[in-house]
C-alpha cells in the first residue's frame, strides 16, 4: 500500500477483477472494525474506481456518503458486503 493509503497500481493491474474487488471490500471491512467509517466509504470509492471494470455506480458513491453523515457503519457494512 501507498503511503496515501491508496492501493499500489501493481495490485490493479495484476489482480484478476474478483480478487480485486474482494482485496478493496476487506480494506473497507478492516476499517470498519477499527471503528473509521470515513475511511472505509472514501477507500472503498477510490479503490473500486480506480479499475474501469470495477467503477462503482454513482448511486453506491452516493449511498456511502449518506450512511457516513448518518453515521450507519452497519449499513456500509452491508453494502459492501452486497458488492461484486
Amino acid at each position: 500500500m501507498g503511503c496515501g493509503g491508496e492501493v499500489e497500481r501493481s495490485l490493479i493491474t495484476d489482480l484478476p477483477r474478483d480478487k480485486y474487488v474482494e482485496r478493496c471490500k476487506q480494506r473497507a471491512f478492516d476499517y470498519l472494525d477499527r471503528g473509521d467509517l470515513k475511511k472505509a466509504v472514501a477507500l472503498l470509492v477510490s479503490d473500486m474506481n480506480a479499475r474501469p471494470d470495477c467503477e462503482l455506480p454513482h448511486y453506491l458513491a452516493t449511498l456511502g456518503v449518506l450512511l457516513l453523515m448518518a453515521n450507519d457503519a452497519l449499513g456500509w457494512r452491508m453494502s459492501i458486503g452486497a458488492q461484486n
